[in-house]
């Protein structure tokens, strides 16, 4: 079954992203010092983006710091590592796997074609903000580029995010972000596209959309520091479907625009 790579990511991002913030709440760790951390997310999401039918997944997800001062992320399928600061202007190469839509369980969509998964490779640059005033709230935003360079699609897709997270106790933290995401007609009709012969199997309309907006998404979080070393994490991810993808008869008549993930996690932070 097919789980959408950005919500995966979400669920163990959300938890170590969060985390490695809210250590910076804390009286065990000094301003703008990032701790490095390990952990687990495991939540409920859709089988495939603009399905309805739901499954449970886990995913690992770890924030690294070289002794160079560089920062390595690794959210479930997707990684990236960076090359500017902890803080200020971001850039570097990431990596993700795109997970396929293979053996779903509603059975028109189980007759539309079936889609491999894939690698992705790209690079994202962005800019952190953390307050230097009593109260360390952090700011993010940046634009991630991947493509697939035709192995299963063509063309680019493109991400523009922005985060915020700030301390509402000694050991809790608060977070929300906001997102969207333009894609290629080759993604679009990869991913939301019924060609002749998918129509004839599934009885589903033709449907061959053109590039544009995908998505809008948005989430927001809470992490709970238990100890030095330990984080726990829950979050919620609303993803909605925009432009061409959101007319897909494969959203339309067997699925929904509206795509909501939530889950929990569990993170060890160490120095």
């Amino acid at each position: 079954m097919a789980i959408p790579t950005n919500l995966l990511r979400r669920m163990a991002a959300l938890v170590l992203a969060g985390a490695s913030a809210a250590a910076v709440a804390t009286p065990l760790s000094l301003p703008g010092s990032l701790p490095n951390m390990a952990g687990l997310g495991v939540g409920s999401t859709t089988e495939f983006a603009g399905g309805k039918d739901r499954m449970l997944g886990v995913v690992p997800g770890v924030r690294y710091v070289t002794a160079g001062g560089r920062l390595l992320e690794w959210y479930g399928p997707y990684a990236q590592f960076n090359f500017g600061g902890l803080t200020g202007f971001q850039w570097g190469p990431a990596v993700g796997l795109r997970l396929g839509r293979n053996n779903v369980d509603d059975p028109v969509v189980a007759q539309v074609h079936e889609i491999d998964t894939t690698v992705e490779a790209g690079g994202y640059i962005g800019y952190e903000y953390l307050s230097p005033g009593r109260v360390p709230w952090r700011l993010r935003g940046g634009i991630n580029v991947m493509t697939n360079a035709g192995i299963v699609y063509g063309g680019s897709r493109v991400t523009a995010t922005g985060t915020f997270w700030m301390p509402l106790h000694q050991r809790i933290y608060a977070g929300m972000g906001l997102g969207a995401t333009w894609v290629s007609g080759s993604f679009n009709r990869t991913y939301f596209g019924v060609t002749p012969t998918d129509s004839a199997a599934s009885g589903l309309p033709v449907y061959s959309p053109g590039g544009g907006l995908e998505q809008f998404t948005g989430w927001l979080a809470m992490i709970y520091q238990f100890d030095k070393h330990w984080y726990g994490g829950a979050m919620v991810y609303a993803q909605r479907l925009a432009g061409d993808a959101a007319e897909s008869p494969i959203v339309t008549q067997r699925g929904t625009r509206n795509q909501i993930t939530y889950g929990i996690g569990l993170a060890y932070s160490w120095r």
